[in-house]
């Protein structure tokens, strides 16, 4: 015997809430406190990870648990609707999420880009604008993903919207949800069917979901890490688990309670576990999310299940007013603490714990304000309740009314301020640099030579070899033939070996792969979430090819950062491991060379900053704030240099940034960093001869002089 849709679904919502005993604090239909409850721990987690506190390492699964918890909730509504409508009023869905989501993420946008305006260098302004305008389109997740954003240990300074990316994942899901509700809701309606065939056709599609949004994930982790952790997706299963849950609501309310009981003490184990042990260096080299993501958002399962029914005593440990108080700021708090803690940091130019506590205390104070004065009254408004319509509109308005505050707040403007260069600095007398410094803090960050327009340095993914005459600069014709080789860092000093081929008569090729090291290793990648072994294919086939060629000399370039993890079979060696790995597999690629009758030098690495010289230069008249200590570590080339002494001839690139226990942002008139690690074309020129010296050491025959 069947029932019609009607029927079937509200005996599934009427059971619950009959489960629920009336003295519970249960106060509106179909909210759930021990659910605000698990919403208060998620954005704990979250923020506590974000501040840096120790005891969190794992933080960042609270956004795992988000989209279990917001998958459940959303579609139990949705299915409510089914059972009383027969469908769902998309026009209505849409204008609820229009008013829960877009009046306050439409004020911290806002808020933010003023804030970077006042706060922040000019030169971040742009970058951010145009991350804030992505967020506004709940599209920032792309924007990311596009730009190859590790959210676990990102090299570039973290955008102030960089945690929206959640929030596009799940506004994007939205989009979709409900019209596949929708289209379930006809077929099990067109069927005549009861509860069972209702269970099947929703539960079905919903494992449907799950299983391919999860395969993908998985699949993309290996292959493209960032696409895999912003990407709607590679997530999508997650809110799907969420949303199979609410179907399958009938068959928990069966269970007994100490089942219950049981499953909510594993939730709590292994949300615990997976807050401990998923860290950005303890995932094992699998990379995030891959298969490790089921983890958090099975704990979030279990711990939503443990609640459906019956109240228990971990309903009444989530039910505490204190948990459903921060549960219900909860979207609140997430918007507000990460800005404030990338803005404040910044401004207070310090990362120690009282600041970050400090900061964490105002983002707080901030989303209490938020939610009090905006997000429940537009959430609640009867006019706006009353007319979906004019929600979407006002929605619409509202992320219009960022574009302008964003090119306001994004206007560059001429930095000219007189900057005191550190090496200039004795006692009490400091002696200016020039105002006009090269090449500009503006231009700096674009000061590079032309190989990745003439396709000489290759992303990471190409395999193919560039193409040697459009890559050969200089004395083209000359017989007197220089090759640099390397990752990034190989790009980076190339303009000096150039400039000293031009000057010499040589004829200087310039090859490089992105995150390729020249050692004969392979490079664990964590945005591969294994071997990268394109790397791998091109470095032998590059070697082939100068082999081949047969020039005088190889310039050998590469960062400490390219051999910081090699796969070793299955494991992943890191440290001093990693270092004397790299070591013996640069040994072999000199000899490789050596024995091909060709000369080498090898260049050291630039040492990397803890944060962008360019913008700290730009917020500050003294350029002694914007040093940093030398690393002391040797680099793989130094320990081959000493390893081989004179066989090979080593180029300590680094000496002029870094003369004594600090690195320089400014030498002489010259900017060094264009970003973090490489140098700018600039300063690169300013080595030339240090770099001439090397390569006519290593090939006596090469002479100076054409």
């Amino acid at each position: 015997m069947t029932t019609s849709i009607s029927e079937g679904l509200s005996m599934t919502m009427v059971a619950e809430q009959r489960a629920i005993p009336a003295q519970t604090p249960a106060t509106r239909p179909w909210r759930r406190d021990d659910v605000q409850g698990l919403r208060a721990i998620a954005v704990t987690t979250v923020v506590a990870y974000h501040a840096g506190m120790p005891f969190v390492p794992g933080g960042f699964v609270g956004v795992d648990l988000f989209f279990v918890l917001s998958g459940f909730l959303i579609t139990q509504l949705l299915l409510h609707e089914i059972a009383a409508t027969g469908t769902v009023s998309l026009r209505q869905f849409w204008a609820r999420r229009a008013r829960r989501i877009i009046p306050v993420s439409a004020l911290v946008l806002v808020t933010t880009m003023l804030a970077v305006r006042v706060f922040m260098s000019p030169l971040d302004r742009k970058p951010i604008g145009t991350d804030v305008l992505w967020a506004a389109l709940f599209s920032g997740n792309w924007r990311f993903a596009q730009q190859q954003t590790d959210y676990l240990a990102s090299d570039r300074d973290p955008s102030p919207v960089l945690h929206y990316w959640s929030l596009g994942v799940e506004e994007q899901f939205y989009l979709v949800w409900p019209l596949l509700l929708v289209v379930l809701a006809i077929l099990w309606r067109r069927g005549g069917r009861g509860r069972q065939a209702y269970a099947m056709t929703f539960g079905g599609a919903f494992v449907a979901v799950i299983a391919a949004s999860l395969a993908y994930g998985i699949h993309t982790t290996g292959t493209n890490q960032p696409y895999a952790f912003f990407g709607t997706p590679a997530r999508a299963w997650q809110l799907a688990t969420g949303a199979l849950v609410a179907v399958a609501v009938p068959a928990i309310l069966r269970l007994s309670g100490r089942a219950r009981a049981s499953l909510g003490a594993a939730g709590v184990t292994l949300f615990a576990l997976s807050v401990w042990l998923l860290d950005e260096s303890g995932t094992g080299g699998i990379g995030y999310p891959s298969w490790l993501a089921i983890a958090p958002t099975l704990a979030g399962v279990l711990l939503v299940v443990s609640g459906t029914g019956p109240y228990s005593r971990l309903n009444r440990l989530l039910s505490i007013r204190p948990l459903t108080y921060v549960g219900d700021l909860s979207f609140s708090i997430y918007l507000w603490h990460w800005p404030v803690l990338v803005i404040g940091m910044a401004a207070l130019d310090s990362r120690s714990l009282p600041v970050r506590l400090g900061l964490v205390a105002f983002a707080l104070a901030l989303s209490g304000a938020s939610h009090r004065l905006v997000e429940e009254p537009a959430r609640r408004a009867r006019l706006l309740v009353r007319r979906p319509a004019l929600s979407i509109a006002i929605g619409a308005a509202l992320v219009a009314a960022v574009i302008p505050v964003v090119a306001y707040a994004s206007q560059s403007e001429t930095i000219d301020h007189v900057l005191v260069a550190p090496e200039h600095q004795s006692g009490d007398q400091r002696v200016p640099v020039s105002r006009h410094i090269t090449p500009s803090l503006e231009a700096a960050a674009t000061d590079a030579g032309p190989y990745k327009e003439l396709g000489c340095h290759v992303g990471f993914k190409q395999v193919a070899l560039p193409d040697w005459d459009a890559c050969t600069f200089g004395d083209r014709q000359s017989d007197k033939k220089v090759v640099v080789l390397g990752d990034s860092i190989g790009g980076a000093i190339a303009p000096a070996v150039v400039a000293a081929g031009k000057e010499h008569g040589w004829a200087v090729t310039v090859w490089a792969k992105s995150r390729c090291p020249m050692a004969d290793v392979t490079k664990h990648d964590p945005q591969l979430s294994g071997a990268y072994t394109a790397c791998d294919s091109f470095r032998d086939a590059a070697l082939r090819a100068v082999e081949e060629r047969h020039p005088d000399v190889v310039v050998l370039a590469m960062s400490r950062l390219s051999t910081g993890e090699l796969a070793v079979g299955n494991d992943v060696a890191k440290g001093r491991e990693a270092v004397e790995l790299a070591t013996h597999g640069l040994e072999r690629t000199v000899e490789r060379l050596r024995a091909a009758g060709i000369g080498v030098v090898l260049s050291d690495s630039p040492n990397r900053a803890p944060f962008f010289p360019t913008s700290c230069l730009a917020r500050t008249r003294d350029a002694a704030r914007c040093t940093f200590a030398l690393d002391r570590q040797p680099s793989v080339m130094a320990a081959a240099a000493q390893a081989m002494p004179g066989e090979l001839t080593f180029v300590k690139a680094n000496a002029t940034a870094c003369p004594g226990s600090s690195c320089l942002p400014v030498v002489g008139d010259v900017v060094v960093y264009r970003d973090k690690l490489h140098f700018t074309k600039t300063f690169a020129l300013t080595l030339m001869d240090r770099f001439a010296a090397g390569i006519e050491h290593a090939a006596p025959a090469l002479g100076r002089g054409r």
